[in-house]
Parts: structure tokens; C-alpha cells; sequence
């Protein structure tokens, strides 16, 4: 009997320590995806910025950092302040981004040492400033899949506020493809995919 809770024992154990890697991993992997899409803004963001004249550059810097900055001081908090850095790295335009902390004084690195949330915010408000640049106002849909996933429920209610203004105030469709219920009952509409004997329809639910 002792051996045979011992080896209950054991397997339990290890049954413990196998979930704790699997969560581990998938977190990791998570963080990955994370960084994935807010690096590929970045290097759009950079290629932006390269192909505008000094002066020009300057003034879509300045617009750019305001939204960002906009964005994070209605979900996160008031002392943060986003700021952008054009410049030069083994002979090659390198575009790097801060958040800066007006309490602490602070600067953190978007990519490197932002948290998840901060990131995904960043990276939601960089697109839609790229795609007032780049795009006429006759086309201006943004889709965002799972944008906000790493952003707190807390902090989603406020940023589908933020976004819902902020869409009627630029003229801007946004679709936002999501599992959040915070940030559908925020939405101007939201249709919701249901499968029912194998079989998926699309339904419109009531927003605010």
C-alpha cells in the first residue's frame, strides 16, 4: 500500500509540475504573438517615417506620438507619455519607441519591457494613425483581430470607449474581431458567429 501511494504521490507530482510548464509554455507563446504584431507595426512605422522629407517627418512624429499618448493616458494612466526616436543603427534607419512615466521619469522600451497590455495599446493606436496617413478617408477600415487580448477587462471597457469616440470623431470603421464581451457591449454593432449542428450562422446582437 505505501508503494502504491507512493507512486500516487509521484504522479501527481509530476501531473503539477507538467501543467505548470504547459501553462508556461503557452504564456510564452502568447508573449511571442504579442511582440510579433507590435514589431511588425513598428517596422512599418519606420518605413513610413524613411520615405517623408525632414520637416515632414517631424509633424507626423509629433501627430503620431499625440494619439498614442491620447490612447494611453485614457486607458492606463495620466503620467504616461509616448514617444517616438528615429535614427541611425549600423548604418541603417532604426525607428525605436518609449513609454515614459512623468512620475518616475522613466523610459520603457515598447518591445522589450512594456507589459502586454501597454503593447497592445500601442500597437492599436500606431495603425490607426499609419492608416490616416496612408489611406483617403473613403477607406479608412482598420480590422483588428483579437487587438486588445493581452489588454485587462479593467482596462478594455475603457478602451472600448476611447475607440468608440474615437471612431466617430476620425470618420474611421473599425472592426474589432473578438472574444470579449467588454468590448462588444461597447461597440456601435456586434454580430456574434454561433455553430449549431456543425453548421455556423452570423446574428446581430443589441449594442449600446
Amino acid at each position: 500500500m505505501n508503494a502504491l501511494e507512493n507512486l500516487k504521490n509521484l504522479y501527481h507530482n509530476k501531473l503539477g509540475k507538467l501543467e505548470a510548464i504547459t501553462a508556461s509554455l503557452q504564456a510564452c507563446q502568447n508573449r511571442v504573438q504579442e511582440l510579433e504584431l507590435t514589431q511588425d507595426t513598428v517596422e512599418k512605422a519606420s518605413l513610413f517615417l524613411q520615405s517623408l522629407s525632414d520637416t515632414a517627418r517631424i509633424q507626423v512624429i509629433e501627430k503620431i506620438s499625440g494619439l498614442v499618448t491620447e490612447v494611453l493616458q485614457a486607458v492606463k494612466d495620466k503620467n504616461l507619455t509616448f514617444k517616438m526616436e528615429l535614427g541611425t543603427e549600423r548604418g541603417q534607419p532604426d525607428l525605436k519607441f518609449f513609454v515614459v512615466d512623468s512620475l518616475t521619469g522613466k523610459d520603457m522600451d515598447v518591445l522589450e519591457s512594456c507589459g502586454g497590455g501597454i503593447a497592445d495599446l500601442v500597437s492599436f493606436a500606431l495603425r490607426v494613425s499609419l492608416l490616416l496617413k496612408w489611406r483617403p478617408s473613403l477607406e479608412r477600415v482598420l480590422i483588428c483581430d483579437e487587438q486588445l487580448k493581452f489588454v485587462s477587462v479593467q482596462d478594455q471597457e475603457l478602451a472600448g470607449e476611447f475607440i468608440r469616440k474615437l471612431s466617430e470623431q476620425l470618420g474611421l470603421q473599425i472592426i474589432f474581431i473578438s472574444h470579449s464581451k467588454t468590448l462588444a457591449e461597447k461597440a456601435h454593432k456586434t454580430f456574434e458567429v454561433v455553430k449549431e449542428n456543425g453548421i455556423s450562422r452570423i446574428e446581430e446582437r443589441t449594442s449600446l
